[in-house]
C-alpha cells in the first residue's frame, strides 16, 4: 500500500501547536462526503484484568527498542488492537513513519496524521495529530486504532519473526495495546531460475522468474512461453506471496509438461522462505516445496 495524496480542505481549522497538518487520505472507498478536523484523544486507561488474547503477537517473545531505521523501513500493517485481530483484506489499517519525523497512518475507516518523536529511551510519543471525520459503524477496532494516537508516551518493542517484523507499541504498565507488522520480501526481487519443480529437478535455463516487490508483478519464461502476473502479499500471513492474473503466451514446444508444472506451482505457492546459495523456496499451503529458485547473477561490467 503506498500513501496517496488528498490535500484535506476544512472551513474551519484548529490550529496544533505551531501548524496545522495537510495530507493525503489512502482511501479507496471514499463517497465524497465532507472531511473535517478534529484532535484525536488519548486512549482509555483500561483495568488490570484486561487481557491480550492474542499471544502469539506479543511482545513479550523477546523485543528490542527499535532503531529509528527499523521504525521508518516501510509501510506497518496493524496486526491487532487491544483484543481485536485484525484479518481484513480491504481497507488495511497502516502506519507509515517518515524519517522526518511525521507519521501517516489509517484506522480502516479515516485518515490520520501528525508528528511523532522516537526517544533513544525508545520511548514513543505523539503530536498535533489530526483525523478525517468519516462514520463507519462496522469497524469496530478503527476507534481503537485512532485512540492509540493520542499524545500519551508509549514504549516500542521490535522483533523479526522470520520475514516478517513486528513492532509492539505498549503502555506504561507493560500491556500490548497495538502490533504492527510489516512484510520484509524485498529478498525476492531480482532475476530467478528455476532448479525444481516439486521437488523434481529441472536443467533449463531458459526456466526463469522476474519479481519485482515495489511494483507486485511477476514475469518470465516456463521455458516454453513467457507469462505475466500480479502479486499479493497478505499483511495477515507470515512470508506470505500469492500469484495471480496469470496471462502466458502460446507457443507449441517439446516443454509443455514442464510449463503445466511449472504455471500450476507458482499458481498453488502461499510463502516463499530464503534458503542458502542464493536460493528461495516456494511453498503451498500444506508447507510443501513448489518450486525452488537460484538466483542470476547481474552482468558484471568490463
Amino acid at each position: 500500500m503506498k500513501l496517496h495524496s488528498l490535500i484535506l480542505s476544512f472551513g474551519t481549522v484548529a490550529i496544533l501547536a505551531s501548524s496545522c497538518s495537510v495530507f493525503k487520505p489512502k482511501d479507496k472507498t471514499s463517497t465524497g462526503t465532507e472531511i473535517k478536523s478534529e484532535v484525536v484523544n488519548a486512549p482509555k486507561k483500561k483495568g488490570k484484568n484486561d487481557r491480550d488474547k492474542n499471544s502469539d503477537l506479543k511482545a513479550e517473545r523477546g523485543g528490542v527498542k527499535p532503531s529509528k531505521e527499523q521504525l521508518c523501513g516501510g509501510e506497518w500493517t496493524v496486526a491487532s488492537v487491544g483484543e481485536i485481530k485484525i484479518e481484513t483484506e480491504e481497507n488495511v489499517p497502516y502506519v507509515n513513519f517518515a524519517p522526518d519525523g511525521r507519521f501517516y497512518a489509517s484506522d480502516g475507516c479515516n485518515v490520520i496524521n501528525g508528528d511523532y518523536v522516537l526517544r533513544t529511551d525508545g520511548f514513543l510519543s505523539f503530536a498535533n495529530v489530526l483525523s478525517t471525520m468519516k462514520y463507519c459503524h462496522d469497524m469496530e477496532y478503527s476507534t481503537l486504532i485512532s485512540n492509540i494516537f493520542g499524545e500519551e508516551r508509549y514504549s516500542v518493542d521490535f522483533k523479526r519473526i522470520g520475514q516478517d517484523s513486528y513492532l509492539y507499541i505498549k503502555s506504561s504498565a507493560g500491556k500490548t495495546l497495538m502490533t504492527l507488522r510489516r512484510h520484509n520480501m524485498e529478498f525476492l526481487n531480482g532475476n530467478w531460475r528455476v532448479t525444481a519443480i516439486d521437488g523434481q529437478p529441472i536443467d533449463d535455463e531458459e526456466a526463469n522468474v522476474f519479481i519485482d516487490i515495489a511494483e507486485l508483478k511477476i514475469h518470465g519464461n516456463t521455458g516454453c512461453n513467457y507469462f505475466n502476473g500480479a502479486i499479493y502479499i497478505d499483511p495477515a500471513r507470515t512470508n506470505a506471496i500469492d500469484f495471480s492474473d496469470m496471462g502466458v503466451t502460446r507457443m507449441a514446444c517439446h516443454k509443455a509438461e514442464q510449463e503445466q508444472k511449472m504455471l500450476v506451482a507458482l499458481e498453488e505457492t502461499r510463502t516463499a522462505i530464503a534458503g542458502n546459495d542464493n536460493t528461495v523456496l516456494l511453498m503451498n499451503k500444506s508447507g510443501r516445496e513448489v518450486l525452488t529458485l537460484k538466483r542470476i547473477p547481474l552482468p558484471q561490467n568490463d
